[in-house]
């Protein structure tokens, strides 16, 4: 393949020439884009919503909402968003273009990771979300940032050994002026936390939980909470007070940090530990009571012994130019709910929901079980809602 410098431009999007797609999402194009001023460039990465999203002013002010809280912070773990921008009617972010790896394509590729490298890579993480956590905006005030979506997924190392938190797109801060609907929940069902599930107002604990599972998954190779189906992933989390322990997975992971996992991992985010940066300082302690080596040139050495093809390989880019302006988006299908359908698994669910609570019998555990049947089914409606065809627009008239 040939370099990416000696790769010509196939379109624009407003000042960043386009150089390959990445990737295409539910929301947005992914690309690769070279930035120039001078004599000097750079590659950066541009995300720019689809057509259809550009027509739906609620998912543009998603988009936007995202943009306005990455540009509030400022951490060598988080990836920076250079520009909000808008080109061909569709609103853009350049931002910087991690050239590594995710978290979840690593698993997927070597399985259990090294303790040094998981260590020193959680620690960078959770400094990130630390940084998020305790953001103030110009005027000194709080912004009190929950990722709410920290998962393998949006969890980078660049080949150069760095950490890297992506995606804040449905972070919460105490300033946003929009609410999330009842239901409307977040994240990926295996890693929300159950105070997101039981609609609770949440704080940085919630993101701990989240990384304590993706931890969890990073030591052993094992998804914790991942079912054969939604009720039943949001059931674990939600109803079973147990908290698995890594080393009953893993035996040559130490006690000391199988501690510092279950801590993350409680249950009750009041036994929590108790925010991002005390997870950061257990970590680094447990490095340095093991001899661990975490800092980025040790976890970039690891890396290339982990993966050694991808290190100097270039990216796949689809070469396909850019469409430049908004399109008409084609008519969706519809996709509500079929009520039979619906019926049968609601009795199922009743079923099931009467062998655990006989099992379990702890004191209001009911009240949280019927929580997570109406978030179901909340999210099917809402499911409807947002993607019923609309009726379509009269043409504009010629000028």
């Amino acid at each position: 393949m040939a370099s990416l410098s000696s790769l010509t431009p196939i379109g624009t999007i407003g000042r960043y020439a386009i150089i390959g797609r990445l990737a295409t999402g539910g929301m947005a194009e992914i690309f690769l884009a070279r930035e120039s001023s001078l004599d000097v460039s750079r590659h950066v990465v541009v995300k720019r919503v689809l057509p259809h999203i550009a027509e739906d002013p609620a998912l543009v002010e998603m988009f936007l909402h995202e943009a306005r809280l990455s540009m509030n912070l400022a951490h060598p773990n988080v990836c920076p968003i250079y520009e909000l921008g808008e080109s061909g009617g569709r609103h853009f972010l350049a931002m910087e273009w991690v050239r590594g790896i995710s978290l979840r394509a690593l698993l997927d590729r070597a399985g259990p990771l090294p303790i040094p490298f998981a260590v020193g890579l959680f620690a960078g993480i959770a400094a990130a979300l630390h940084h998020a956590h305790t953001r103030a905006d110009a005027s000194g005030r709080p912004l009190s940032i929950v990722h709410r979506d920290v998962n393998p997924d949006n969890i980078m190392i660049s080949f150069d050994g760095v950490p890297k938190l992506l995606d804040f797109g449905v972070a919460k801060a105490n300033s946003q002026k929009h609410k999330t609907e009842a239901g409307n929940l977040k994240g990926k069902f295996a890693y929300i936390s159950p105070e997101q599930y039981q609609g609770l107002p949440l704080d940085g604990r919630s993101d701990l939980f989240s990384l304590g599972v993706s931890l969890y998954e990073a030591l052993t190779g094992e998804s914790l909470y991942d079912r054969a189906s939604e009720y039943e992933t949001v059931a674990a989390i939600v109803l079973d007070a147990e908290v698995p322990s890594v080393r009953a997975a893993r035996p040559a992971v130490p006690e000391a940090l199988d501690a510092i996992v279950t801590a993350a991992l409680a249950k009750d985010r009041d036994a929590r530990t108790a925010d991002a940066d005390e997870l950061v300082q257990e970590l680094l302690a447990f490095a340095a009571q093991t001899g661990a080596k975490v800092r980025a040139a040790e976890l970039a050495r690891t890396l290339r012994q982990l993966v050694p093809e991808l290190v100097d390989a270039e990216p796949t880019l689809d070469r396909r130019p850019p469409t430049q302006s908004v399109a008409k988006a084609a008519p969706q299908p519809d996709r509500r709910p079929d009520p039979v359908r619906a019926a049968a698994l609601l009795a199922e669910a009743d079923e099931e929901a009467e062998e655990l609570l006989g099992a379990r019998r702890r004191s209001g555990m009911w009240v949280a079980f019927l929580s997570v049947i109406v978030i179901l089914a909340s999210l099917g409606v809402l499911g409807w809602v947002v993607t019923r065809p609309r009726a379509p627009e009269p043409p504009a008239a010629e000028p």
